[in-house]
């Protein structure tokens, strides 16, 4: 998962393909649309308990 301002880009990969040969999803928000509000609130989630490593 990539985000970059506003957008988010998601992808998966499984052990029957490489991750290379994944598709890559552009996430916009739309009126009625939870999926991008859910990741969008999973990754503000994660950056905001994430503990600086470097």
């Amino acid at each position: 998962m990539i985000r970059l301002d506003k957008t988010l880009y998601v992808s998966v990969f499984d052990t029957d393909w490489e991750g290379h040969e994944s598709a890559t999803y552009k996430v916009l928000a739309t009126p009625y649309g939870p999926l991008y509000r859910g990741w969008r609130r999973m990754v503000d989630a994660m950056v905001d308990d994430a503990e600086r490593v470097i």
